[in-house]
């Protein structure tokens, strides 16, 4: 009879023979070899052959780099961290045949394991633990039960547990108590890899199989590769060169691994920038930020005490709320990483918002000298209103004066002296996909539609130029799916006549009829308003007046989301 051995026994022997090796690698290269010969196991489903490679060789090896692991780890007992969770029972249901329907039960009550419940179940059944590798095998084949039918369910199982333990690795220094687990975990599906390899053998062809002698037969005490009792293998032998991977030829001149340091870190700045900007700036992200560390949190205290100073001579009661909002925002400081509700800064962003935009130039010139630069970044992104203009007159239609509105609303800008705060993007000839991608591209406040409509429809161009027809319902449903845009603009024949639901929190349009010069004055009146800060119903207001004072009438009716 041959000798059996017990679990670590292998475990100790396979550790001695590559202890120098992995003396010289951290755990997170012998993890990475791990990964690699597990990645091998996937023939076992996908009945793939590889070149002199078999499923059980796959497997072997799959161990054959677990036990090294385990020991850089400073594993003493690989028995005793198995069945420290698999004490011949599932954790969860603490069954010995795991029963799926009731151990969902039990772990819909736990955020884990029961610990006390799994430390008497260990105690009870203490006698049974196994020896051998072939005895742990088959204790994991009474407890989870494999049939020939089960194709993925260990591979796909073995590499989700593979990734938390990649977890339990980075953060095992401070807290090894992942490890213990989810290693257990990890050898629980090759388990289960072996009990089906075993099944597919048996009906297959009519075979045995014992893993614990194909192990041995392939680790007999000694390096299989380079045939030492302590492995003198290369760091990284000519044989494991593609066994995975496969290779690309590539030319020096072709200068794929050339980082030049300095240009690099530029780009990534540039465009960290533009992905801020993308998602909305600092005020898109008001509510999901973390304003509670790193540099946001010390941008917006110094702001705050800016603040504060400016206002001081002229308002001291809004300058103390700012100076109390930096003390209090300061105090709440937390680890990078941490597990902490966003700050809740929704109200002092608002005020940050109306206050930039009522600060005359040369003070805002005087803080911009003095300031850092995140913080008046911040700052300047909640003083910003971003406007989408949108002209469409197609070929067959009445001709719109778009460029003539257009020049209308930059003049009311530069009038109220606000070039800085308040940015237009136009689109003109505009397409449906033009407007669809210019909101994917960028956030905007208001987006501003000149054109042709009824109540039913507004007409935006195709690629030749010719009138195509969206419907407003259409339209209200994509441009709500935006949540930066606060006001939509139909600055068009009856184009609210019909609606009923806003659009954004503001949605303005006409009742009736408008002609050209009515709708541009009213844009006059409208963005002279958003220009001196007013909110959207007082620059309604404004633009109707501004028609009526040279006897134009303005059909304009405003629909808000909250009335």
């Amino acid at each position: 009879m041959a000798k059996r051995f017990r679990l670590d026994d292998l475990y100790k022997m396979v550790a001695y023979i590559y202890r120098e090796q992995n003396a010289q690698r951290s755990p997170s290269s012998t993890f990475a070899h791990f990964v690699e010969v597990c990645g091998m196991l996937t023939i076992h489903d996908r009945r793939k052959k590889r070149e002199g490679l078999s499923v059980i060789d796959a497997l072997c090896k799959a161990l054959g780099w677990y036990f090294p692991l385990l020991a850089k780890l400073g594993v003493r007992s690989v028995e005793d961290l198995i069945f420290r969770k698999y004490p011949y029972a599932c954790p969860y249901c603490r069954l010995e045949i795991h029963r799926d329907e009731q151990c969902k039960v039990v772990r819909g009550t736990n955020r884990t394991v029961d610990h006390k419940a799994l430390r008497e179940t260990i105690q009870r059944n203490k006698n049974r633990r196994p020896a051998t590798l072939n005895g742990w095998q088959e204790m994991f084949g009474v407890i989870y039960p494999r049939s020939a039918d089960d194709r993925g369910r260990s591979t796909l199982g073995l590499f989700e547990e593979i990734g938390e333990l990649a977890e339990a690795i980075r953060v095992f220094e401070r807290h090894p108590e992942y490890f213990v687990g989810e290693a257990a975990d990890v050898f629980s599906y090759l388990m289960g890899i072996a009990n089906e390899i075993s099944i597919r053998l048996r009906q297959e062809e009519d075979k045995l199989f014992s893993l614990e002698d194909e192990f041995l037969k392939r680790y007999p005490g000694l390096c299989p590769q380079c045939g030492s009792k302590i492995c003198i293998c290369p760091s990284v032998p000519d044989a494991t060169v593609g066994r995975l991977a496969k290779e690309l030829e590539i030319d020096v001149s072709e200068g794929l691994f050339t980082l030049p340091p300095k240009e690099f870190a530029a780009d990534g700045q540039a465009i960290a920038a533009q992905a801020l900007e993308a998602a909305g700036g600092y005020r898109g992200l008001a509510e999901s930020f973390p304003f509670d560390r790193g540099d946001a949190n010390r941008a917006l205290v110094m702001l705050c005490l800016r603040f504060g100073d400016v206002l001081r001579p002229s308002d001291p009661d809004l300058a103390e709320r700012f100076h109390s909002s930096a003390l209090r925002i300061g105090s709440v400081v937390s680890e990078p990483g941490a597990r902490a509700k966003p700050l809740e800064v929704a109200e002092l962003l608002k005020s940050i918002k109306m206050v930039w935009r009522d600060l005359e130039p040369n003070v805002k010139r005087k803080l911009e000298k003095n300031a850092t630069d995140l913080a008046m970044e911040v700052g300047a992104s909640f003083g910003k209103v971003r406007v989408l203009f949108v002209a469409c007159s197609p070929r067959g239609e009445e001709r719109v004066r778009g460029d003539r509105e257009l020049r209308a609303i930059r003049q009311s800008i530069k009038a109220m002296r606000r070039e800085e705060d308040i940015e237009i993007r136009d689109l003109t000839a505009a397409t449906a996909d033009d407007l669809r991608r210019a909101l994917l591209q960028e956030t905007f406040d208001i987006v501003h539609f000149s054109g042709h409509s009824n109540a039913r429809v507004l007409c935006f161009e195709d690629e030749a130029g010719e009138a195509q027809e969206i419907s407003l319902d259409s339209l209200a449903t994509y441009v709500g799916s935006n949540p930066s845009v606060k006001c939509v603009v139909l600055n068009s024949c009856e184009s609210l006549s019909a609606l009923t639901v806003a659009m954004a929190d503001y949605t303005v349009g006409m009742d009736e009829t408008i002609d050209d010069e009515a709708a541009i004055k009213f844009a006059t009146g409208f963005y002279d308003a958003v220009g001196a800060g007013r909110d959207i119903p007082a620059a309604v207001e404004e633009g109707r007046n501004a028609a009526a004072l040279v006897n134009l009438s303005a059909p304009v009716r405003v629909l808000s989301r909250n009335p």
